[in-house]
């Protein structure tokens, strides 16, 4: 178990040593130039195709394009106060403007008005000159399709779309169609930081393309004086309406304003404001005259007050008369004058009483008087500003009036000497030669772009294959070492092998399986492995090629070396010897047959081949069995090496069965073929059994691919790439 920990702990660590390494390969850029020399025949040959079917479709299949240029200059008038002005005015130079009059220049309306103008509804390649009602519609074929999207990408400009209107004519269909071929031939350019345009025609004509391109100007030019021509119109019609309109607004408050001043009393601003002055005046006289009366009738209230008392000191105090208080002191000295006192107090009583009456009805008076000239006043102010705004409403009125009048008179002084906004600075030059196709330039970026599909082909190819072609790759992504790195035998059938095998004993094969024999040898140097288990992850990976080979040159060293055929599913052995009728190693467990009969000794190899049986038995059962383990047992008695061909570990667990009992395990894996995931995940199934995968071995290697690939491979010359390890060319 110790061993199998050991096993599984190398094998992750393969894992992440092959996933660093790649890692580190993806960013090389010499394995990166490699990869692309090495497909350099597909990048080529993607280019030349490219550039070859490019130059044909150039040649053959694009009609030459010319075209041609008029100028146009916008030229604005400075903007007056008046908002009428914009009606008839020039247009305003800003940004939005021109772009407001370049749509107009590409607007379907021109198009039409073009397409009139030139009659190109009976041209050839805008409109359709069949007669009418005897050719159906034109259908345009695949070709033909293309070179119109090849013309439409060449000439620029977004593509101008049919509307799809239901229930349309024919007629109407087609003068469409051809307006939006001709809107598809112009481009318009405004000049940065001006109001110049470039109006560009392009067509297979060259004169065709100047007179497009003149004949839209002279349009736009048209255009734009009608317009201002219609403009005008509307502003006389307007204008005068308007006129009539506010002279009867003007007449109207006039009249208001002549009756409202008939029916008031007011004289002048200058009395209202005498008035104003003379309502301030009384309000203060009123109010001062209000005071007096107020303290005189609290004068009056403490007089009484102080007589109901009888206090002759309260009375002399609100009496405040200077006759009683000389009463008052006389008495003090000998005796008052009482009857005198009493008269006295009654006339100041008397007097006070006449004077806060007095007092109260002349404030009561005044504040009457008060209030009826504020009234006055405040009707009077509600006249005059009444008034004064329908003065203002008909000063106001004839001042627009005659605005009106003046505005009227100027348009209509205008109307004869108008001009338009725009002018052809420049007329369309007829080209002397085509602009379009430019063959040397489509051809170098079909050409590049050949190029360019090569390289991906080629990397996407690097990137998907699934198998490894060195024994670096193999021995990183397991952690186990490649003991052998087998070329592929040049036979079609199996029965070629022992053949090519005996005739050819200095061939790669033959070198690449004694360099193998070799490094089992050295795997134990105390106990070289006497029982070796040959097996592989899937079908087709050569490991019975390899166990044949190997079993040949073992006994070249004058070693008993038997060969047993460890698939008891299907025999594949008869193809290589003749075991005609012969039994296999079940009948021996079985007892049906004995070990020497069961054996087949070939001179020719030199070895000894025990055969597998086609029973209907559970496999795993038999090589699970104790029965096995004394036949292996046995087997090791009588000879130096065994080696067993087993089938496939992840196909079935036979190999797992026998690899527990078997002193070496050596895993093919097919170049360039194999997928990584499979060898390890074959690894990880011997391991799970406690056994040891002693090594791996890169079978059916194709020495003039590795080559190509970057790689020298040769066996049997000084300097081979016999350790298994890659050497760069």
């Amino acid at each position: 178990m110790n061993k199998s920990l050991g096993d599984r702990q190398a094998l992750e660590s393969g894992k992440a040593n092959f996933g660093e390494d790649m890692s580190v390969r993806d960013i090389d850029l010499s394995y990166l130039v490699g990869v692309l020399w090495r497909g350099k025949w597909i990048i080529a040959i993607c280019s030349i195709v490219a550039a070859i079917l490019t130059a044909y479709f150039v040649v053959n299949r694009i009609e030459p394009l010319y075209d041609a240029r008029s100028v146009l200059a916008l030229e604005g008038r400075e903007e007056q106060v008046s908002p009428i002005d914009s009606v008839v005015s020039g247009l305003p130079l800003y940004q939005e403007a021109m772009q407001t009059e370049t749509e107009i220049l590409r607007s379907r309306e021109f198009g039409h008005r073009l397409v009139e103008r030139l009659d190109l509804m009976n041209d050839p390649e805008f409109g359709f000159p069949e007669a009418e009602g005897d050719a159906p519609q034109r259908k345009k074929s695949f070709l033909g399709s293309m070179r119109q999207r090849v013309s439409l990408i060449l000439r620029g400009g977004e593509p101008h779309v049919v509307p799809d209107i239901e229930q349309i004519s024919r007629e109407t269909k087609q003068r469409e169609a051809a307006v939006s071929a001709v809107l598809n031939a112009i481009s318009i350019e405004n000049i940065d930081y001006s109001t110049v345009f470039v109006i560009r025609a392009v067509s297979v004509s060259p004169v065709k393309a100047a007179l497009l391109a003149d004949t839209l100007a002279d349009i736009y030019v048209d255009d734009q004086l009608q317009r201002k021509l219609e403009a005008t119109d509307q502003a006389v019609v307007w204008l005068s309406e308007r006129a009539s309109e506010l002279q009867l607004e003007l007449e109207a408050s006039e009249a208001a304003a002549k009756s409202y001043n008939a029916s008031i009393d007011l004289v002048s601003v200058e009395v209202l404001s005498a008035m104003n002055r003379q309502l301030k005046d009384m309000r203060d006289r009123a109010d001062e005259t209000r005071r007096s009366a107020d303290n005189e009738k609290i004068r009056h209230e403490a007089l009484e007050t102080a007589i109901a008392s009888g206090d002759q000191a309260q009375i002399l105090l609100a009496a405040a008369d200077s006759f009683l208080d000389g009463l008052a002191e006389e008495g003090q000295s000998g005796g008052i004058d009482q009857p005198a006192f009493d008269r006295r107090l009654e006339q100041v009583r008397t007097r006070s009483l006449i004077n806060a009456q007095r007092l109260e009805e002349q404030a009561q008076a005044l504040e009457a008087s008060e209030g009826e000239l504020a009234e006055s006043v405040a009707r009077q102010s509600e006249d005059l500003v009444t008034l004064q705004q329908l003065e203002r409403e008909v000063e106001a009125n004839r001042l627009i009036y005659e605005s009106f009048l003046v505005r009227l008179r100027e348009i209509s002084t205008q109307y004869g000497i108008q001009k338009a906004d725009a002018r052809v600075i420049s007329q369309a030059v007829v080209p002397s030669g085509p602009f379009s196709p430019n063959k040397v330039r489509l051809i170098a970026v079909a050409l590049f772009l050949g190029i360019v599909l090569g390289c991906a082909i080629v990397l996407i190819r690097e990137q998907t294959r699934s198998g490894v072609r060195t024994a670096r790759d193999l021995e990183s992504a397991t952690g186990y070492s490649v003991m052998g790195q087998v070329p592929l035998i040049p036979i079609r059938r199996r029965a070629k092998l022992v053949p090519y095998i005996l005739d050819r004993p200095t061939s790669p094969s033959a070198e690449a399986i004694r360099d193998l024999r070799t490094s089992i040898e050295l795997s134990n140097l105390d106990k070289p492995p006497q029982v070796i288990l040959m097996t592989s992850s899937g079908p087709g990976e050569g490991k019975t090629t390899n166990s044949i080979s190997l079993a040949y040159h073992y006994a070249a060293l004058d070693r008993r070396v038997l060969l047993v055929e460890g698939d008891i599913r299907r025999r594949v052995m008869d193809q290589y010897f003749d075991l005609t009728d012969q039994p296999g190693f079940v009948s021996v467990l079985s007892g049906k047959s004995t070990l020497e009969e069961a054996i087949v000794s070939d001179k020719r190899v030199g070895f000894d081949i025990l055969p597998g049986d086609s029973v209907s038995v559970s496999a795993a059962d038999v090589f699970a069995s104790n029965t096995f383990s004394d036949f292996i047992q046995d087997l090791r008695n009588r000879y130096d090496r065994i080696i067993i061909d087993t089938p496939p570990v992840l196909l079935f667990p036979d190999a797992r069965s026998i690899a527990a009992k078997s002193d070496a395990v050596l895993l093919s894996v097919k170049w360039d073929s194999t997928p990584l995931n499979s060898v390890q995940m074959a690894i990880s199934a011997v391991t799970s059994v406690g056994a040891n995968v002693t090594g791996l071995i890169l079978t059916h290697v194709n020495p003039k691919s590795l080559r190509h690939y970057g790689y020298n491979y040769e066996y049997g010359t000084y300097g081979g790439a016999r350790s298994g390890r890659r050497k760069r060319s």
